[in-house]
């Protein structure tokens, strides 16, 4: 009997440890998934649990199958609110506000920030068995859904990376790099779940539109980090063309001393004879004043367009970002409101982070995935 309640007493005593939260995260605890296959065990009362033991009570017991799920939100959410405040009501609404810290990290501390929520999203995921119990993957809204939102965070980590090479002047790495690949990893966050889709929800689109505004917004800076030298293109290029142009214009020597009765090149009227000898010469003078891009040029004027071309995505992203929040007028003007909304052109890149992280945290209320 003595054994028996040691052991029960025991387990108790880990219950209690497990269930105590993070002191990062104190205020969003992780809330138990929709998708894992066996009850949880863990008491939501754990809040009574004394701070001062949280830190180093908080450890996974060795062959739990559940942490992976719980560690990707508690990481996430450690990002959202990085200095865990206790969140502001917004007036009327219910959604609360995040408070930021001015406190600007190294890039590479974003950098592993970004890289840890990125494997988190990569390995979010839920198995399942068949009738002949064979293990199964599947995807279902709420699975693609909550990916997507872990690669976003992730997104939002790696723009923090890219914005502190930019400040900071003992980083000798250029930022361009960092923002390009982070465009790509929002394309392919925005092909989990299309808000094109017939099936397509209000989280959907909200999600969608916080990813094109990051995109349009990267798009332009990527386009301002190279503005200076479109500019030099743009001369050279020009530069080239007027001499290009007033070259192939200028006669040759021997055009000035042959006949006034020669025909042109232009004339309409010409006589049957003169037709044979025209076309012979018409084709040997285009033969002549064709034109040679050198080789520099031809670099250059890819480069330019390369540049600029950043530029237009931006604009066409943006617009597309900008009809969709209209769909989700009552959304986005509360966010608006909350963190002050983003303007093309004007908004930094901190802006953009904490208006993003705002969202973010908003759709996982919305969705339930955090409390």
């Amino acid at each position: 009997m003595l054994n028996v309640f040691c052991s029960s007493s025991k387990r108790a005593q880990d219950k209690e440890k497990e269930s105590a939260p993070s002191p990062s995260i104190t205020l969003q605890r992780t809330p138990k998934s929709e998708h894992q296959g066996r009850k949880r065990t863990l008491s939501q009362s754990s809040a009574s649990v004394p701070s001062s033991k949280s830190s180093s009570n908080s450890k996974h017991r060795k062959g739990d199958d559940k942490p992976l799920r719980r560690d990707a939100k508690e990481k996430s959410s450690k990002t959202e609110n990085p200095i865990a405040v206790p969140p502001l009501s917004d007036g009327s609404k219910s959604r609360s506000k995040l408070l930021f810290e001015d406190r600007v990290h190294s890039a590479d501390h974003y950098l592993q920030e970004a890289k840890k929520l990125k494997h988190n999203a990569d390995a979010l995921f839920y198995i399942e068995s068949d009738t002949t119990g064979a293990l199964l993957t599947r995807s279902t809204w709420m699975d693609r859904f909550e990916k997507a939102v872990y690669y976003l965070d992730a997104v939002v980590s790696f723009i923090e990376c890219g914005n502190a090479l930019e400040k900071s002047a003992q980083e000798a790495k250029s930022p361009f790099p960092m923002y390009a690949e982070t465009v790509e990893l929002i394309k392919y966050t925005m092909k989990l779940k299309s808000y094109l889709a017939p099936d397509a929800t209000s989280a959907d689109k909200r999600l969608a539109v916080l990813c094109l505004r990051c995109q349009a917004l990267l798009y332009l800076r990527l386009f301002k980090l190279r503005k200076e030298s479109a500019l030099k293109y743009s001369k050279t290029l020009t530069e080239h063309l007027k001499n290009s142009l007033s070259n192939t214009q200028a006669p040759s020597p021997g055009v000035a001393n042959k006949t006034a009765g020669m025909p042109s090149p232009v004339s309409p009227k010409l006589s049957p004879g003169s037709a044979g000898s025209y076309s012979s010469s018409s084709s040997s003078q285009s033969t002549s004043s064709s034109v040679t891009i050198p080789q520099r040029i031809h670099q250059m004027a890819a480069s330019y367009v390369q540049v600029t071309s950043n530029f237009l995505y931006a604009i066409e992203v943006w617009e597309q970002a900008e009809q969709l929040a209209k769909e989700q007028r009552e959304f986005f003007s509360e966010l608006d409101k909350v963190m002050s909304p983003l303007i093309f052109n004007t908004s930094s890149m901190t802006e953009l982070v904490r208006f993003t992280r705002q969202g973010l945290h908003w759709l996982r209320l919305d969705a339930k995935l955090i409390q």
